[in-house]
């Protein structure tokens, strides 16, 4: 090869790495080159402000469009119907009673559990926060209508702090039963547990069966890591010494621990087929540890903070300053306990002057404004405010130490914003705080069964992230796995990101997440992936009002939903929908293999569920320029294979298992 013709390669590839490109060409593949995502929350009909818990994709009218649950975290939750053509309707009160959605709403997942043929949907609750109750609900799909189940059916589970709920047929009886992923409560009541359905429809809690690491566990999924072993629950776990992730089999009696995870702390994780090798890797979704004071800013002018003392903490200087040369507007809320901040424990300035309410506003002339009232840290509850020429603020909290050991969970929270007319600049917080959430997330490839961690050589962590929740599709349609990873701090968005596989299982972050960077209002949440215009390429639905922990509050109900539609681009695509027979009726568990020339692709249905949130469960394979489809095959829950061979590309089929004698 000639010196000019080596030069021009070099500089190709320098451009393609400068502005994120994937390989333009690889393997026989096109790629378009970048993602491109559009914002159509506005156009879709999908509108609301406030408090959310993801989202969950599910057909329940079973018209083949993607319909949509919100559960909004304390606000009642909504039923959207895809009407078509982009456009979303909410019919919450044309299938929903008055006040059967209300609540402390957490994640909520489809199936049809009792196999009749439509979508059925499951929706937890908080417990109370972990102190009182609050029941599940447990929504049956009967002739256009929700029947709420949960009472009689034994899914209620009312001390459970649950988080979110997975779908799977843990005895392989043909029925779907429920993980209810939970925290643990302070008097040990409730912990995430596996509840097996009988002949009957009932939910029976199956005691030992699963022996989790910790009475927390807030949230499972079902992987396929060790590929001996025919699938596996892969789990979230906190307060357990020494590890974070767990991963068990998912036979029943009892469940047996697989060493699989690195001890790692996650917020979410997403199983598959990274480099291709036809062997499922894992995502970790990490961020920091959280820290006495959270801070975080929406533009220029906003700032929210996150104050907590805990018993380790009642003695010490909690707070933070900042400059700012214009008026502020204060909201303060005492997010935990409830009510444990009154106006009167507001001191402004050297004088301690208390305001009129939680909310006020103050500036430089404010009377009195001047210094910092003396404080007995570990005393007395309050907020003290105060400034010192020519524009430095403080701001310092103190709790008690009697009602650190009074609450529950042994501390005081409280949030607040600050609203100022001129911009907020250097932010400082006071000695044991902590302002980047940002943490290295973890890429696992797997090897025969054991798990690598080969992120940094792979791409990810190019650039740190507070990576909060994570979904894997083959975006761009060329036959690889793609990451799409929602960032948040717990009290400020951050930029999400768009990870492009150039097809040996490495990525590339795209410019501004391919169109899809989710905003600066609210708290990341979740994401939830659907082709819901059937248009063969991946969507997503970005959940931005996260208010769970330190996030509950003020910074999270400025948060709602963005919805962005992928505008495609020339590549190929096949979409399976799966009806189980002899197995549930939805397929979960089975594994579907798409075989286009050497290339075989691999997808596990897995009910879509991970942390918070629900994908729609139909399958999606990106094919590139390929106009045929060689062969899918389908092992299904029971190890029943079904094989069709030569599909057209661009079509949503549906597979139903064909087995002698099998009941409908």
């Amino acid at each position: 090869m000639g010196k000019k013709h080596s030069l021009l390669i070099i500089a190709l590839l320098f451009i393609a790495a400068a502005f994120g490109l994937k390989a333009l060409f690889f393997d026989g593949q096109k790629s378009s080159g970048k993602i491109i995502f559009e914002d159509v929350s506005l156009a879709s009909g999908i509108s609301y402000q406030g408090m959310t818990f993801g989202g969950s994709w599910g057909d329940f009218n079973g018209d083949g469009l993607p319909d949509l649950y919100l559960p909004n975290h304390g606000n009642p939750g909504m039923l959207f119907q895809n009407r078509g053509a982009g456009h979303f309707e909410n019919v919450t009160d044309s299938y929903f009673t008055t006040g059967q959605l209300q609540g402390d709403e957490h994640g909520a997942a489809w199936a049809d559990y009792d196999n009749d043929g439509d979508q059925d949907l499951v929706v937890l609750h908080g417990g109370g926060r972990g102190v009182g109750t609050g029941p599940n609900r447990f929504y049956r799909n009967v002739d256009g209508r929700f029947d709420e189940l949960a009472a009689q059916n034994g899914s209620s589970n009312p001390y459970a702090r649950t988080r979110s709920p997975l779908w799977y047929d843990f005895n392989q009886d043909g029925k779907l039963d429920l993980f209810l992923g939970a925290l643990e409560r302070a008097d040990g009541k409730a912990p995430g547990a596996i509840f097996l359905q009988n002949n009957s429809g009932q939910f029976i809690e199956a005691e030992n069966l699963a022996p989790f690491a910790s009475a927390s566990v807030p949230f499972c999924i079902i992987g396929e890591l060790d590929s001996k072993q025919g699938g596996e629950l892969v789990c979230r776990v906190k307060g357990a010494k020494n590890r974070t992730g767990h991963v068990l089999t998912t036979a029943v009696a009892p469940m047996a621990e697989l060493d699989l995870l690195p001890v790692s702390h996650f917020e979410d994780v997403a199983v598959a087929d990274f480099n291709g090798d036809g062997l499922m890797d894992a995502f970790l979704a990490r961020r920091a540890a959280e820290k006495s004071v959270l801070l975080g800013q929406r533009g220029s002018n906003v700032l929210f903070a996150d104050l907590r003392v805990t018993r380790k903490t009642v003695g010490d200087a909690i707070g933070f300053s900042f400059y700012s040369h214009g008026d502020l507007h204060f909201e303060v809320s005492p997010e935990y306990p409830s009510g444990s901040l009154a106006p009167g424990a507001i001191f402004l300035g050297n004088d301690g002057i208390h305001p009129g309410g939680l909310s006020f506003t103050v500036s430089r002339e404010t009377a009195g404004i001047a210094g910092m009232r003396a404080i007995q840290f570990g005393e007395q509850v309050g907020l003290y405010v105060g400034f010192t020429a020519p524009d430095q603020w403080h701001v310092l909290f103190s709790s008690s130490s009697k009602l650190i050991a009074d609450s529950p969970e042994k501390n005081q929270r409280l949030a607040l914003s600050v609203a100022s007319t001129q911009p907020i600049t250097k932010m400082q917080i006071s000695e044991g705080g902590e302002q980047s959430p940002q943490a290295e997330d973890r890429l696992l490839i797997n090897h025969s069964g054991k798990m690598e961690r080969e992120g940094r050589k792979r791409g990810i962590n190019a650039m740190l992230t507070a990576s909060q929740n994570v979904v894997a599709g083959d975006f761009d349609n060329d036959m690889d796995i793609d990451l799409y990873v929602v960032a948040s701090g717990p009290v400020a968005n951050e930029s999400n990101v768009l990870y492009l596989n150039n097809g040996r299982g490495e990525f590339i972050s795209a410019p501004l997440a391919g169109g899809a960077s989710g905003g600066v209002s609210g708290v990341g949440d979740a994401v939830a992936m659907a082709d819901f215009d059937q248009d063969g390429f991946l969507d997503l639905l970005i959940a931005n009002g996260g208010s769970m922990g330190r996030s509950y509050g003020l910074a999270a109900q400025e948060g709602g939903y963005r919805l962005y539609r992928n505008v495609g681009n020339e590549n190929n695509w096949l979409e399976i929908d799966l009806e189980g027979v002899a197995t549930n009726r939805d397929g979960i568990g089975a594994k579907v293999y798409v075989t286009v020339g050497d290339k075989v692709q691999m997808r596990l249905q897995d009910a879509g569920s991970h942390s918070r949130a629900q994908n729609h469960q139909r399958l999606h394979f990106g094919l590139a320029v390929h106009q045929r489809v060689d062969e899918v095959k389908v092992i299904w829950p029971g190890g029943n294979t079904q094989v069709i061979k030569d599909i057209a590309v661009n079509q949503i089929i549906k597979i139903r298992e064909s087995v002698e004698n099998a009941h409908d």
